[in-house]
């Protein structure tokens, strides 16, 4: 999506300055979308981890497993889906492990898409009222 809205974007914020600004305004809306950049990725991130966290301890419950095994798997919850698995003897618990980190996994990322697709929409909404049936087309700047 980024590849057809920066574009516009970009030419939107360019085409409402003086041309004596340009490149002021040119750095800032270049800075503002690299520091969103960062921002999104570091609270996406967290959101990711805690989101996996919670979903793995709930599957993790149901399972029979020995607390320190279970306490050693919590500790490497940061690894998410490359989580390196405890040595257990049981070849069904490892795979029942296994499925709870995969399903734990895919459930966090869901959740985080969920949460760009509203942000997403939000964001769409907000242009549509604020640039979008009102605005009046500008004149063809000259150079």
């Amino acid at each position: 999506g980024m590849a057809i809205t920066v574009a516009p974007l970009t030419t939107a914020v360019m085409d409402s300055v003086p041309q004596d600004r340009a490149g002021t305004a040119s750095g800032i809306n270049n800075a503002v979308a690299r520091v969103a950049g960062v921002l999104a990725i570091a609270i996406f991130g967290i959101v990711l981890i805690k989101v996996f966290s919670y979903f793995l301890d709930h599957r993790l419950a149901t399972l029979p497993l020995a607390p320190n095994a279970r306490q050693a798997i919590r500790a490497k919850e940061i690894e998410l889906a490359g989580l390196q698995l405890p040595a257990l003897a049981d070849a069904q618990a490892m795979q029942a492990i296994r499925e709870a980190v995969s399903s734990s996994f895919i459930s966090a990322f869901r959740s985080v898409l969920g949460c760009c697709a509203a942000l997403a929409a939000g964001s769409a909404l907000i242009s549509w009222r604020l640039i979008g049936p009102a605005a009046k087309p500008r004149p063809a700047r000259r150079h």
